[in-house]
């Protein structure tokens, strides 16, 4: 396996694991940080079992990148597809699931599209981000269908203090590239309130490699949040996200795989919101929460053969109610118990051509959460679910995670094992296109059991970390596509295994100097044993940064990593060679509140494919200032 000349493997990327002792965003040192999407409840850092990172807010502005799905290529376990612009359909997959087995939120709000059941990335900038949850492995004990593989929760930016606070951005770049943000907070002692827009528009390049018609993106994205002390003891919050975005694209010849510089255009709309009640006793034991959520979508396109246009909507309902109690006599414990219910209601409609009604599915789902703390070293988690499917067989899954952070030796050990379910999506269920696709109402949900161990290891007082974790899991009932003697929707015989290793380390040992790796080796495999699309078995970053002692000036960089990997169109199958990606940056403080910066992307002008035959972008430079007041 070959790299471009300028990197000659990954085994360069073990060998600097060894040399420098890496960062990702893993923030394992901070052990008061919560993590909303860890279970019914936050957790602190520190007590969970199962696989997980944290992108702070920090992080994400070094970077400059505008993208989430950018930010994504550096997670162990992850792998981004991007086929087209800059606003093409952007797949994520976490350790060999499909796009649909994760769970993607929105400060707790699921925005997956119902027809899909997944989420394009190409929609989802991240000015107004705050950080970046995720965690890895089965999770739909806690979250239900399509948690199957992971769980990523975007939280936004919130009032931090009282008075008004706010923020502009303005950048510029290659491809007629421009982008403007803004952002305004509020807070007081029972009041936050927040909110931000980013406008964001590239003349873009041509994903083609015929013809020379540039393929340009637009993007809006605008978010609010609020929450407000009635009592003190109840507490009302809500959010409000709109987006929406357009651009050209190109088509694909489904017989040779070459991509056509054609005049295809898309757009996408998406409206989502919540509303949430807490209430927790004076005495802090008892707890209750509450939440309503919904959103709508509604995505088109155009090409030679017309428009297309579907719809679909999202509505979320549940109520928790929990109690904290301890047993100081019985193992030093603490414990917490939690029961809650869900109810989903989902819609899906062909709006462009009118081929087939409105379509609506409904669920109900009871679960239980218990999370205990021994010793104040050994933290456990178990969760039990029972969906109530009103259009397929009912499913039950669990989770048990485990921590044990060793006294006196810097060395946490976790594991963690569960079950996960995925839906079939409503356009496989419900689709139907004349003459390109029937659907299939007797399909079942896809379920896996899985598994994952590791050790985590701070060194020098929390300026290194190390974690290395095996994973395995198990997918049965796999549902994919048949193109004979009709194109349908089927559930495969026998299991698709997945298994692998995940390296990770953070380093701040100089000062000013912060530096990373991390290391994923996947083995995903569908049931006749071949691998898994769009799944490489080899990925990995590098980033580094330091800011200079006597200047308020921080250099950056990061390599991506990406080994051969497989892609298929039809019954033919591709292989993508292998490739890394440079970006590099930089970011000068002028004041308190003013800081410049500017950024290349691709800076070697590496040439390399992530979807078959479709192109990606070259060498490209940005500059930009961001001030708050």
């Amino acid at each position: 396996m070959r790299f471009k000349p300028h990197v000659s493997s990954l085994a360069l990327l073990t060998a600097m694991l060894a040399a420098i002792v890496p960062a990702t965003a893993q923030q394992t040192t901070l052990d008061t940080l919560r993590i909303s999407a860890a279970g019914l409840t936050p957790f602190e850092e520190k007590e969970i079992g199962r696989s997980y990172t944290v992108i702070d807010g920090d992080k994400i502005q070094l970077s400059g990148t505008p993208y989430v799905a950018d930010i994504l290529r550096q997670v162990p376990g992850f792998a981004v597809t991007s086929g087209g612009s800059q606003s093409g359909l952007t797949d994520v997959r976490v350790r060999g699931g499909e796009a649909n087995h994760v769970l993607v939120l929105i400060d707790g709000v699921p925005i997956s599209e119902t027809w899909t059941g997944g989420v394009d990335f190409g929609r989802l900038q991240v000015a107004n981000v705050e950080r970046i949850e995720v965690l890895r492995g089965p999770q739909s004990a806690f979250w239900g269908a399509n948690a199957m593989s992971g769980v990523i929760n975007i939280v936004t930016k919130s009032a931090k203090d009282d008075g008004f606070h706010g923020s502009v951005a303005g950048e510029m770049g290659s491809d007629g590239t421009k982008m403007t943000s803004g952002s305004l907070a509020y807070g007081q002692d029972n009041f936050k309130a927040s909110g931000g827009i980013t406008l964001r528009h590239t003349d873009g390049f041509n994903i083609s490699s015929l013809g020379s018609e540039l393929d340009s993106a637009r993007h809006v994205d605008a978010n609010a949040r609020f929450s407000a002390n009635i009592t003190p003891q109840l507490t009302l919050d809500g959010t409000v996200r709109y987006g929406r975005m357009s651009g050209d694209s190109d088509d694909q010849d489904f017989a040779t795989g070459t991509v056509l510089d054609t005049n295809d255009t898309f757009r996408a709309n998406e409206l989502f919101g919540s509303l949430g009640l807490g209430w927790v006793s004076e005495d802090g034991v008892w707890f209750q929460n509450a939440r309503v959520s919904g959103g709508t979508i509604e995505r088109g396109s155009t090409n030679v053969w017309g428009e297309t246009v579907y719809a679909g909507d999202l509505y979320k309902a549940s109520y928790q109610i929990g109690r904290n109690f301890e047993t100081p006599g019985i193992l030093d414990s603490t414990h917490t118990v939690t029961l809650g219910y869900d109810l989903v209601y989902e819609t899906f409609q062909h709006l462009v051509p009118s081929v087939m009604d409105r379509q609506t599915r409904t669920a109900h789902s009871v679960v239980g959460e218990y999370r205990g703390t021994f010793y104040d070293q050994f933290y456990l988690t178990a969760a039990l679910r029972h969906d109530f499917n009103a259009n397929f067989a009912d499913a039950t899954t669990y989770s048990v995670s485990g921590a044990w952070q060793i006294p006196n030796t810097g060395t946490k050990l976790h594991a963690s094992v569960g079950t996960g379910s995925t839906n079939p999506t409503m356009w496989e269920q419900f689709g139907y296109s004349p003459g390109s696709f029937t659907p299939n109402p007797n399909l079942t949900p896809e379920t896996s059991v899985g598994w994952d161990i590791g050790i985590e290891q701070t060194l020098l007082d929390g300026m290194v970390v190390l974690d290395a974790t095996y994973f395995n899991q198990t997918l049965e009932n796999k549902i994919r596509d048949v193109f004979f003697p009709i194109t349908t929707a089927i559930n495969v015989p026998g299991t698709s295994p997945r298994q692998g290793v995940e390296l990770s380390a953070t380093v701040n040992v100089f000062d000013g100097l912060a530096a990373g790796v991390t290391y994923t080796y996947l083995d995903a495999r569908d049931p006749s044993g071949a691998l898994e699309v769009r799944r490489p078995q080899h990925s990995g970053s590098l980033n580094l940064a330091y800011t200079l002692p006597e200047i308020p000036l921080t250099l950056h960089g990061e390599v991506l990593l990406r080994g051969e990997t497989k892609d298929a169109l039809g019954a033919k199958t591709f292989t993508l060679p292998a490739y890394a990606v440079v970006n590099a940056g930089l970011n000068y403080q002028v004041s308190d509140q003013v800081e410049v910066y500017g950024r290349v992307h691709n800076l070697f002008d590496t040439k390399y494919q992530e979807v078959y035959g479709y192109n990606t972008q070259g060498r490209t430079f940005y500059a930009g200032a961001r001030a708050k007041f």
